[in-house]
């Protein structure tokens, strides 16, 4: 009965304080003014307090600007000293406190990679003088936002949205749709700002990134890098179910072409982590990398299936391997935005025994398809090489109007 009294006691001081929050928050967007200089960055869900993917690559543009407040609005269970976050007029804060709140008040511009609702508990208190860019986290090659009927709530966010980006004429008009009802010349067709982070010189990343691709170099021990990023699923872990027989063979070509296999399963999957020193395996997991542009700089093959990952990673001109071994159940778990045959860089498969002959012609220099390879690069790919600054550039502009 006691445990169950404090449970009750907890549970009681959370939902007051999260009260606390609504209402602190609801009068801050009354009564306090936001300015036009300040920029709040959104995190992911996890452990590390830093905004990444395509919010990350705006802030590394812009974050030695002294003209502009970055706020990064961190999580509540973030370990704040996992990361070193450069940079001048940078304040880091938890969303979820009364500071938190304030500071997001107070910022014109907020810029989200995903859904509000994964921003903070009151997201749903935002009006309309603040300005959200949608930056989102890949270029959808499924059904996302309004195109996705499984989830209702895009339609009461979208309409909040005053610019999201775009990497193609094809993309636009997807991206408009998805995020109605937000006109084309708001759809920047920039590119995405985090393909910056994989293809920039690693002289100019931030120092956390240096970091963590200094890691995995240590442990891939100048081993050739092939990575396994397999995109979102509803259901199960999230990775093919490799046999001992598949496991044995993969580890056999890896030894072959002096290669290790890293496997990442999608944020909303990742529950296998790694043990003991990873130099001493073909095989391993690479979950603990916050961002997956840190893998990509230094993968020679990427296997995936259905995830926008491969989109970026065209930018590199190294293979990819559509590995969609369950896609007759997945068609119909999330629907497609463009026929396969023509988005896909070379022709997609669905055994095990398929993806080792794939990654051996691969890792031994052949199996290209050069002329579709470029077609879906083509598809995929029609803007600048600093998407990054144009975002930022565009962010700007909208400054210069207010």
């Amino acid at each position: 009965m006691q445990a169950s009294s404090r449970s009750i006691l907890v549970r009681a001081r959370s939902l007051a304080a999260e009260w606390v929050r609504f209402i602190a928050f609801w009068l801050f967007e009354r009564l306090v003014k936001p300015r036009e200089n300040r920029w709040a960055f959104c995190t992911w869900h996890g452990s590390y307090p830093h905004t990444m993917d395509n919010p990350r690559g705006v802030f590394e543009e812009i974050k030695d600007d002294p003209g502009i407040v970055k706020v990064i609005l961190r999580k509540k269970n973030h370990d704040v000293s996992a990361a070193v976050i450069e940079g001048t007029n940078v304040v880091s804060v938890n969303v979820e406190s009364l500071r938190g709140a304030y500071y997001l008040a107070r910022c014109r511009f907020i810029l989200i990679g995903y859904g509000l609702s994964g921003l903070c508990s009151y997201s749903h208190l935002i009006r309309d003088r603040h300005r959200i860019i949608q930056l989102w986290h890949g270029i959808p090659l499924k059904r996302i936002g309004r195109l996705f009927a499984g989830e209702p709530h895009w339609q009461f966010e979208t309409p909040r949205y005053a610019a999201t980006v775009c990497s193609s004429p094809s993309d636009q008009k997807i991206m408009a749709t998805a995020f109605a009802p937000l006109p084309q010349d708001s759809v920047w067709m920039s590119g995405l700002p985090r393909n910056d982070l994989f293809l920039k010189e690693e002289a100019h990343l931030p120092l956390d990134y240096k970091g963590h691709l200094q890691r995995l170099r240590r442990q891939l021990d100048g081993r050739r890098f092939i990575l396994y990023a397999p995109t979102w699923r509803a259901a199960d872990k999230g990775i093919y179910a490799f046999s001992d027989a598949d496991i044995a063979a993969i580890q056999a070509l890896c030894r072959k072409h002096n290669a290790a296999l890293g496997i990442r399963a999608h944020a909303n999957r990742r529950i296998e982590e790694n043990s003991g020193d990873a130099r001493d395996r073909a095989i391993f997991f690479v979950n603990d990398y916050p961002d997956v542009n840190v893998l990509l700089r230094a993968t020679d093959v990427l296997v995936t299936d259905y995830s926008s990952i491969y989109i970026d990673f065209l930018l590199t001109g190294r293979p990819v391997l559509p590995f969609t071994y369950d896609i007759d159940s997945y068609v119909k778990e999330r629907g497609f935005l463009y026929d396969l045959d023509e988005a896909l860089p070379a022709a997609w498969f669905r055994t095990a025994d398929e993806l080792i002959a794939r990654l051996d012609a691969a890792l031994g220099g052949t199996g290209l398809q050069s002329e579709r390879y470029e077609s879906a690069k083509r598809l995929f790919h029609v803007h600048g090489d600093r998407s990054a600054a144009d975002v930022a550039s565009k962010i700007r502009a909208l400054m210069a109007k207010n």
